[in-house]
Parts: structure tokens; sequence; C-alpha cells
């Protein structure tokens, strides 16, 4: 080999390898300087964090905080407390042993109540704890306030994010108060948890609850009076919406009347009292407003009565009850963000006609757009509007507002739900939210639509273009968004703010220049317009079918088992409504059919229970004859029972049957809305889906409440009777066995028990088993005349006993 070439080679190894070799030195400086400046970085922005962190701190002077002294010293301080109210004072423990009463500013107060390490103290009169509830959307600064024995108070910054408190800096070691900044000053929200490192808000201390009262955040008045009120209409429904927010602050559903037969719903008890009690409340709309007629867009006032508002629309003056303005962030379709002013933003109406109102509003960053319209299907989409929300510049963090359903009171008590369509295994279905208690957030994938109802209605959120993943659903306290039944009887609190709670559905948008459409739909659960409305959308050639109709559920705690049974009596009453007009009647007629069905079955039961009756003279002999050994004259009477085919337990077996069809009848008046203020007997029952009513009174006993209810009543007396024949008949026989002397015990508190049991259930609910038990008494009346003469069965056990 040629020794230049190997010299070549040798020497361009060496120059590659140093080449190398410097390269490398330099990469590996340039990653030392590199992660130098990564770890200037790092401190620089861990430092501007703390500083940032440290800026919204709160110094503990600016704190609502008071010195607690030990009762006779005024020297050395105890510990330190939250002055909540004047007066009222929320501590944390700091001995094994609460004191039964300190020195706080001078005066003596005493310890109220105690919930694990936290207590409250009061020098007089009621203690009150004014709080609120932090807001769900968004990242918010709380302080928590620690208080370490001997030491000045220390406070911690904490962001407040989807239900959880987070901490920027540092983890508090001990327990604390958490503060929020409401209207300028601190209030307590909730409390922390030390040990376990957890924030709990007040709402969740049970013992405090009494004290407690919310407030909201104040909007500024003039922000308020200065809103302005634009409306559309068609034959479905009335469409109110608000130049604060540029969103819908009311939704009229119009009652059906002689006048007007497209509508579907039907006024009942609360809309007849408010009409004529709360005047003020009765307007719709509720403020004056512009709506467009003749060519030209006029100012009018709001009409008396005549709508049901599907959505909560705060409460008016003069009404005996504090007045309320919704918050706008509560509107229907409303822009939230992390800054509340994204929902207060003031709207310009661009245009404005019968059919449609397009509005909007020059924001920081941004411009929106909002479009309301009717949909060009006109009557085969009842209820509709379709909704356009456009976004130009930044549309991260915003999200669209479903609005709060007005409560439905069903056996006294709400039935809100909140239902979302979406694809499982390349199949559509339909499932069930549990309602939060604060936040739900739901962000794993995009659902086709979310329904938020009260029971009969609903406010379905179809979004009809791509929007953002996931939807977020809120619990809104009645506090801050009262519902119109706070007014019933408000001087005696019959229906307090706080028990009824509202909820809304956030769904968040997308980072698009194009328009984001939705389609509503605010009307009532019922199955034939929501099939009218499927169809109308429906789109043969894709397969596309919106599948409204599926929104319908069954409430109840046994609705596994009642839904089939539920749908079955639906199916069997609307036959007899087609025929009678008459959903009473078809009640009635469903209890026959039901009777005639179970005839047999209910027939072996009479006859077991007769063949009990006319052998309870041998039963009383044998116990009689063991009356010293209960448990021998026990073992004797079953073998009696067995040896002549007779089952003591046969006369329960047709309740037990019934109690599906009983639960079932239960469910269907609390979900089928056609039932919802269907009248039977006019000025008597007048809501087959509400208690019957004779008359009322002011002020409310307990639980009966201010009103009287007739078919209960008639319905314990019924049980009576029935029971009082059946002890007759027994008394025919001979003296009452034990068994029969227990069984009359169990029927006269079962008579009780269901007379007080069903006294605010549903008056469809006391028709049917007050119908159910009339035929039964008829049946069992008919059977035991037959069987007057005793069979030839009988009449063996008879011969038998003689014979021996």
């Amino acid at each position: 080999m040629n020794k230049r070439f190997i010299f070549f080679v040798m020497s361009m190894t060496i120059a590659l390898f140093f080449v190398n070799q410097y390269f490398a030195s330099k990469k590996q400086s340039d990653y030392d300087a590199q992660k130098q400046k990564q770890t200037v970085l790092s401190e620089e922005k861990r430092v501007e964090k703390e500083q940032n962190a440290l800026q919204r701190t709160a110094s503990y002077q600016d704190l609502p905080l008071v010195r607690v002294f030990q009762e006779g010293s005024s020297r050395e301080p105890l510990a330190w407390a939250v002055q909540a109210e004047p007066g009222t004072y929320f501590a944390t423990s700091w001995s094994e042993e609460w004191p039964k009463s300190v020195v706080i500013r001078g005066q003596e107060a005493k310890l109220t109540a105690t919930d694990d390490h936290f207590a409250i103290y009061s020098t007089g009169g009621y203690p009150s704890i004014v709080s609120t509830y932090l807001p769900q959307v968004g990242m918010h600064d709380a302080q928590v306030v620690t208080f370490p024995l001997g030491e000045l108070p220390t406070v911690t910054l904490g962001e407040y994010d989807d239900g959880s408190l987070f901490f920027p800096t540092k983890l508090p070691q001990e327990n604390g108060i958490v503060l929020y900044r409401l209207n300028g000053e601190y209030i307590p929200v909730g409390v922390y948890r030390g040990q376990s490192q957890s924030f709990l808000p007040l709402a969740k201390l049970t013992n405090f609850t009494s004290y407690v009262s919310y407030k909201a955040e104040a909007l500024p008045k003039r922000e308020l009076e200065g809103q302005e009120f634009y409306v559309i209409e068609n034959e479905t429904m009335q469409i109110v919406v608000s130049t604060l927010g540029g969103a819908i602050s009311e939704i009229n559903l119009p009652f059906k009347s002689e006048q007007d037969e497209t509508s579907v719903v039907l006024p009942i008890q609360f809309d007849r009292i408010i009409d004529k009690r709360y005047t003020s409340n009765a307007l719709f709309p509720s403020r004056s407003y512009h709506i467009f007629e003749d060519s030209k867009v006029a100012l009018k006032d709001g009409k008396m009565g005549g709508y049901y508002p599907l959505l909560r629309r705060g409460i008016a003056n003069d009404s005996g009850y504090p007045p309320h303005i919704v918050p706008p962030q509560y509107y229907a379709f409303n822009t939230i963000s992390e800054d509340p002013e994204t929902a207060n933003a003031v709207y310009k109406v661009t245009h404005f006609d019968k059919e449609m109102i397009q509005l909007e509003a020059s924001l920081p960053n941004r411009r929106i757009i909002k479009t309301y319209r009717f949909p060009q299907e006109g009557k085969d989409a009842p209820y509709c509007l379709d909704v356009s929300v456009k976004v130009e510049g930044d549309s991260r963090g915003l999200w669209i507002n479903s609005g709060v359903p007005e409560v439905e009171l069903i056996s006294g008590s709400p039935t809100p739900a909140i239902n979302y369509s979406t694809v499982r295994n390349t199949k559509h279905v339909v499932e069930k939210l549990s309602l939060p208690k604060t936040s739900t957030t739901m962000s794993s994938f995009q659902p086709d639509w979310v329904s938020n109802s009260n029971g009969y209605f609903t406010l379905i959120v179809d979004p009809t273009s791509d929007i953002g993943m996931g939807f977020q659903a809120n619990n809104i306290p009645g506090n801050l968004d009262p519902s119109r039944i706070v007014l019933i009887d408000s001087e005696h609190d019959l229906y307090p703010a706080s028990k009824y709670p509202g909820y809304e559905i956030l769904m968040p948008l997308r980072r698009t220049s194009e328009p984001m459409t939705f389609r509503l739909y605010a009307g009532p659960i019922d199955k034939n317009i929501l099939k009218k409305v499927d169809e109308t959308y429906t789109n043969r050639v894709t397969g596309y079918n919106p599948r409204y109709s599926q929104t319908q559920t069954f409430h109840g705690w046994f609705a596994f088992i009642s839904e089939p049974f539920a749908k079955f009596l639906y199916f069997i009453m609307n036959l007899f409504h087609t025929l009678t007009g008459s959903w009473g009647f078809s009640i009635i007629l469903l209890t026959v059919v039901l009777r005639m069905l179970m005839y047999p079955l209910n027939a072996w039961s009479i006859k077991s229970t007769l063949k009990l009756q006319e052998i309870s003279p041998q039963i009383a002999k044998i116990q009689e004859k063991h009356k010293k050994d209960p448990k021998r004259g026990q073992m004797e009477v079953m073998a009696f029972y067995k040896q002549h085919k007779v089952n003591p337990f046969g006369g329960c077996l047709p309740l037990i049957i019934q109690m599906p069809f009983l639960f079932g009848m239960f469910d269907l008046l609390k979900s089928a809305f056609p039932l919802r203020g269907a009248s039977f007997i006019p000025g008597w029952i007048d809501n087959l889906t509400a208690p019957d009513v004779i008359f009322s009174w002011s002020y409310p006993i307990p639980f009966i409440g201010t009103t009287f209810h007739l078919l209960p009543i008639l319905l314990g007396v019924v049980m009576f009777f029935q029971q009082k024949m059946a002890t007759a008949q027994n008394k025919k026989k001979g003296p009452l066995t034990d068994q029969q002397q227990q069984q009359q015990k169990m029927g006269t508190i079962m008579t009780i028990v269901f007379t007080f049991l069903f006294y605010k259930f549903p008056s469809g609910l006391n028709l049917y088993w007050l119908s159910s038990m009339g035929l039964q008494i008829l049946q069992q009346w008919y059977m035991a005349k037959r069987q007057s003469k005793p069979d030839k069965n009988s009449r063996e056990i008879l011969v038998k006993q003689k014979k021996k």
C-alpha cells in the first residue's frame, strides 16, 4: 500500500478526531451555557411567581381578624378569629377543648356552634355569617388564614379553580379559614384542613348551615338599569334578549287557550297564585321591551299573565320578598369567561325584525356577534331557536351558558335532570349526569347535545357546528338566582330559596373565525312534540337524527324497575285518553283494566283469605291448647296449614304484585308532560300531577302545609272500611287468631301510614290507588258472598275436627 495514502488516511483521521472533539466540546459548552440560562430563567420565573403571589397575598392587617382573650384577662390573647359579622366570630381550635366563653373586643362572646376544629362565637343575638359561592368559571384568588399558637396570623395565597384550591407557593400546614374578596371586603367562604390538605366550603359544615347566608357579587346598578330588552315571538315561544351580555334573559311559553290552540302548556296552581297575589311578578316580559311591529320598532310594557317562564327571571319589587335582579352571567347564551366583564358587556343591536335579532359588542382583543332567529321550518320545529355566535379575535376561554330553568315541584320536591347525547361504541346513547353539588366538568368528548331540564320542561343546547370539547355543569345556589316559588307565602318562608338551587350548562367555544351555530329547544318534554322536531331535522341521506325525544327520563329511587311499567301504563292511558278526552277517566279505566288482568290472582288470594277465616276456630283451639308453649303452638299451626293446603301469606301476594305498577304510576306522573295541568274535576282536581286542593289558609301547619287535600283522606277512609270489612268477616267465623289480630293491627297502622304518605302525592296517584282499593273491596265482597257456604274442603276439615 502506498505510504502517502497511509499517511493521508492517518492525517485525516487525526484531523477529524480533533474536529469532532472541538465541536463536541463546543456543543457541551453551549449546552452548559443554555442550561445555566434555563436555570437563571427558571429562577427568575420562580422569583417572579413568588413576587406575583406575594403581591396577590393580603396582609393579615387588611383582613377582618380580631384577638381572642381568655375570660377575665385582657392582656394575654388566647388566639385569633375572623369577624364574620358584627358580633359573630369564626375561629379555629387553639386547644383540645373549646372555652364556653371568651372575650373579644371587650365583650363576652359565647360558644354557639362547633364543627370539628372550627367554631362560632357570638356576643349576643342570633349569629350570622355572610358568605358567597366561589365562581365556577376561571381561577380566583382566595386567602387562607392560619393561626400558629403564640404567633401572628399567617396568610397564604390560594387559587380556586373548578371546585379545588391550589397553592402557587407553599401549602399551609395548620387548619385555616378561607376568605374571598367580594365587593371590596373579605368574607369567609370555607375552611382548610391542614392534616388532609383539603378545602371545604361552608355549605359542607353541617353544624354551621343555619347560621350562614349567601350573597352575590354586586353589579353596578347603572349597568343593570341601563340594559334594554328586545322581543321576538311566535306561536310557541317569546324570546327576550338583553343588551347586557347580548343574551336571552327570558324564555316565556304561552299557555294553551281558546284563542291559542297551538300551545300545549297549561297553567297550574303556582301560575294562578302569582297572577292573583303577586302581580308585579306576573308581567311578560318582566320589564319594558322593544318589539318590531307595523314595520317599525315600538316600546311596550309587559302584559299580565298568559305565559310560563322557562328561565328564572328574578323577583320584582312590591312582592313581599326582597327584590332580586338576575345577574347577566346566568342569561341563556351569554358569553362567560374568567373576566366577569365579558358577561356584563354592553351589546349594540345591529339588526332587528319580527323573526330575528343581531347584536354585537367590541371587547378588548375580540368582537362578538350574536344572532337569534326562528328556524325556517316554522311550525314543523316548535319551541326551537337558531343561534349563531361569531368571535372575531381571541376566543380562548369563552363559554356559552344554557340559562337556569325555573323550578317544577312534584310531590313537593324539585326534579331537575341533566342529560347529554353522545356516541358509545358507534351507537348514539343518552346518558344522565349526576347533579353537581358545585361543579362537574366533562372534558373527554364533545356531546351531540346537552339537556338541562326541570322535570317537565327542558333547555336542549345542540351545537350544529364544531365547538370546543366537553361541557361543564354548575350548581347555582337558590340565593343567587331565586325561583319564583319563593314568593308563595314568603312571610312564612314556605319555599326557602336555598332549598331550590338551579343548574346551568356551559359549553366551550373554539378558536375559529367562522360563526359557531347552535339549535336551542326550549319547551316541554312532550314525546309527540320532540318526535316532530326529530323528524323535521332528520337527514335521511346522511342518517342524522337529533334524537331529542330520548331526553325524557323517569325520576325516582326505583326508576330502573318502574320505567317499563310506567311506559306500559302510559300506553294504555293514552288509548283511553283518545277515547274519552279525559286523563282522569283514563286513570280510572286503566285501574279497571289492571284489576281485570290480575283478577285470577286476586281471586286466589281472596279464596286463601276466606279459607283462613273458615279454619280460624281450629287455629284458635290449637293456640289455646299450646298457650304455655307458643313455639310449639306455632309449629302445630304451620303444620295444620300445610296439611290442609292453606297459605297464610296468600293475601299479601296481590299487594306485592301491585307495587311495581304503583311505582310506575308515581314515576309516570312525575315525567309525563301531557298530565301536567290536566284537570279532572275543576275546582278540586285541577292538576293530576299535583295534590288536589279543596281549600287553603295562610299559616303553614307542620307536614300539612297551607292546603287541604281530600283524596288521601278518602283513600284512608276506604282502606279503613276494607280493614273493618275483613275483620267483621273473620269474627263471624269465631274468635280471632293471634295472626289475625296481628294482621288487624298491621292493617290499621298501614291505613294511617298510607294516609300520611299519600297526603302530598299527586292527585292522579291518589285517584289510581283509590280506584284500585274500591275495586278490591267490590271483588272481596263478591267473593265472600259467593263463598258464603262452606266448600267441600272446608266441610272435610270440620268433620275431621268433630271426629277428634
